[in-house]
């Protein structure tokens, strides 16, 4: 059998880190992708008991999920901007504050609430370069208009999302300065804009500006955020399995087909059940790094724990197997393998938690 880990005592120990980190600004855990993969459920019982009541999701159903499952008082802000009807309905019967992300999403909103006789919260979403969802900057007049005539919503703050905090301090202290220009704009206008919140988890612990009202973490609970490690937060997720086979190779084996890695001497080898499918050896950030970096990374050798001891991964991981090289290393089959992986990759294993 095999399993994804989650220590949730790792989890507490990166959200004591981000506590630290927000200084007082309001925490809103982003628990959108199943929470990074470590379980939406799970991860958000260990946060309520950590004194976090602010959630944000991407998925109407993953509001439902929580509120099914006694999630009834905390605030649940849907991140993702949507004019459709029937998400929209959704999200006001489950008390969640809805992003409003263009006109149209807002005039949908206000006339779904109106319709139904109530007020509905809403946070405005900025696009200051990300590109996805938002107003754009210049669009003060339309959001002017929002606050000024749509009297079915209550404007409880506005928000922006950093295009790449994590590798470019220059531009995303561009769109901070950007994003309180919007604001600075909105309030000389005499609207109150609420809460404000640009800041991710990577400018969370990068950089010393942007907390404003709160800020949004997701990876800085995993720890699995990209770029160079970072002082106070631990990697989160492993999957454990079994050595299915264990066998030698002659000198001049293949491992992997045509393109594969060719043995220089006689190797002793395992083979796991688990491949990419599963996650193993799956960067989501590969297309991000520049090209010295992925020349870095194509020299590093993958590799795996079997009692504390690395055995290197041999050949290419392949879609639901890899193979590794135990010559100096005993084992037999039915041993514990550690692999370490980002859980927001993993699928098919059910999670196991400690």
């Amino acid at each position: 059998m095999k399993y994804l880990v989650i220590d949730r005592r790792v989890v507490r120990n990166n959200l004591k880190a981000i506590k630290e980190r927000a200084d007082g600004a309001a925490i809103y855990a982003d628990l959108s992708a199943n929470a990074c993969g470590m379980g939406l459920l799970e991860i958000a019982k260990l946060l309520r008991d950590d004194g976090i009541h602010a959630y944000a999701v991407s998925d109407p159903k993953d509001a439902a999920f929580l509120r099914s499952n006694g999630f009834t008082d905390e605030r649940l802000m849907m991140l993702r901007s949507t004019a459709d009807p029937e998400e929209l309905s959704e999200l006001i019967d489950l008390n969640v504050i809805c992003t409003v992300g263009s006109y149209d999403a807002a005039v949908a909103i206000n006339g779904i609430a109106e319709s139904r006789k109530t007020v509905a919260e809403v946070q405005l979403k900025v696009d200051t370069g990300l590109g996805r969802y938002g107003f754009l900057p210049e669009e003060t007049d339309k959001m002017a208009s929002i606050f000024k005539y749509m009297s079915s919503l209550a404007i409880i703050g506005m928000f922006s999302t950093y295009a790449g905090s994590w590798r470019s301090k220059k531009l995303t202290l561009q769109q901070y300065e950007e994003f309180n220009k919007v604001l600075d704009r909105l309030t000389e206008l005499g609207f109150e804009t609420g809460v404000a919140h640009i800041c991710d988890s990577a400018a969370l612990f990068r950089y010393e500006f942007g907390r404003m009202d709160a800020v949004r973490v997701d990876t800085a609970l995993s720890g699995r955020m990209p770029g160079k490690s970072v002082q106070g937060l631990s990697r989160v997720g492993y999957i454990e399995a079994g050595i299915e086979e264990v066998g030698w190779f002659p000198k001049g084996h293949r491992i992997g087909g045509d393109h594969g890695l060719v043995t220089k001497k006689p190797t002793k080898i395992a083979v796991l059940s688990v491949g990419y499918y599963h996650g193993f050896g799956v960067d989501r950030h590969l297309g991000e790094h520049n090209i010295l970096e992925l020349l870095r990374r194509r020299r590093r050798k993958l590799f795996v724990k079997i009692g504390g001891q690395r055995a290197h991964v041999l050949g290419e991981v392949g879609l639901l197997h890899t193979i590794i090289d135990v010559t100096h290393i005993e084992c037999a089959v039915g041993d514990s393998v550690i692999l370490d992986v980002d859980p927001v990759n993993v699928k098919g294993l059910p999670i196991m938690y400690l």
